[in-house]
């Protein structure tokens, strides 16, 4: 996992050394063989098999493949060359970048502590269950007990509890991914995920182009979900829907935004607003997701007291009861 971190961090700043270049009006070719002079190792490698494909006429979204590993942005970086945007294009894919590296870096960060907990929990809970426990119970008049002290003192009690935890993770997991099951809090933030990126694509064919419609086909182009969605709002706006209300029926796509399409639809200037709006979204995006992590810190910390207490409740029975009995 730090390795997979390194490499990541290692991609994005070649990425940003390359942006600062441009913006100080560096060729691309001499962009290039600067950052070959300043990279090592592997790094260095992969800079050079960019220039190379360069020169040999690989478009740039082709060449920084080899950076972005996220299909979604490879798919952003791909229109905003086709907008001819692509610096543009790639800023994003950085900002976006950056925020995903930092979010996740905070969650590693919120769960180093309870799993360490939970891990020496478990392995206490396993000593005391193998070799502890069960000398308990031969002291307990197990068939004299009744109600919830019998079900916590079975012995298939917390294999069977551990079995039914996984069972329901996998189910929920895989209901989750079919779209079976939603859960609001993390289909939110999928929602302004994929809103970000269909507005961020739409901000960059904004120049040169004939029509929404226009816009919206070249959208379509691709196999990825911006492309798909763009598909869908292409085929209702040929059935005679308006953008604003094509684009309604989609589930991933923010509300708020797409009452914005009519808006500059009519007025002509919808690049222009979107480039603006695209801005508030990755903003709101970053606060909805932080503002969850740290919704689900006290949430953890709250079912590592539960077990805690259900662990010590359970070590503490056997001896109450062989108290009582004596």
């Amino acid at each position: 996992m730090f390795m997979v971190t390194t490499r990541v961090m290692c991609e994005l700043n070649t990425i940003r050394r390359f942006l600062r270049l441009q913006s100080r009006g560096v060729g691309l070719k001499k962009a290039f063989e600067t950052l070959e002079m300043h990279e090592r190792g592997k790094r260095r490698q992969s800079v050079t098999n960019m220039r190379v494909a360069l020169e040999e006429g690989a478009s740039l979204a082709e060449v920084f493949a080899t950076l972005v590993s996220n299909e979604r942005m490879r798919e952003l970086l791909e229109t905003a060359e086709r907008g001819h945007h692509f610096i543009e294009g790639l800023e994003q894919v950085l900002a976006l970048s950056e925020m995903r590296s930092s979010l996740e870096q905070e969650l590693k960060q919120l769960a180093r502590y309870p799993l360490v907990i939970m891990t020496m929990l478990f392995g206490l809970g396993t000593i005391y269950a193998l070799y502890i426990f069960p000398k308990l119970l031969t002291m307990v008049e197990l068939e004299r007990l009744s109600g919830m002290n019998a079900i916590l003192l079975s012995k298939w009690f917390f294999p069977g509890l551990f079995v039914c935890f996984l069972v329901a993770a996998a189910g929920l997991y895989r209901l989750g991914k079919a779209g079976v099951i939603r859960i609001p809090l993390i289909e939110r933030g999928q929602r302004l995920y994929v809103t970000y990126l269909f507005v961020s694509e739409l901000s960059l064919l904004q120049d040169g182009e004939a029509s929404v419609r226009h816009i919206v086909e070249r959208l379509a182009v691709g196999d990825g979900e911006v492309a798909m969605i763009a598909r869908r709002i292409h085929d209702r706006m040929s059935a005679g829907y308006e953008l604003e209300a094509a684009a309604r029926d989609e589930p991933f796509l923010d509300h708020e935004v797409v009452s914005l399409f009519g808006v500059g639809s009519v007025s002509g200037e919808l690049g222009t607003m979107m480039a603006v709006h695209r801005e508030l979204v990755f903003e709101e995006m970053e606060s909805y997701w932080k503002e969850l992590i740290a919704k689900a810190e006290p949430a953890l910390y709250g079912v590592l007291t539960v077990m805690v207490t259900m662990m010590f409740y359970t070590i503490y029975l056997p001896v109450q009861l062989i108290m009582g009995q004596l």
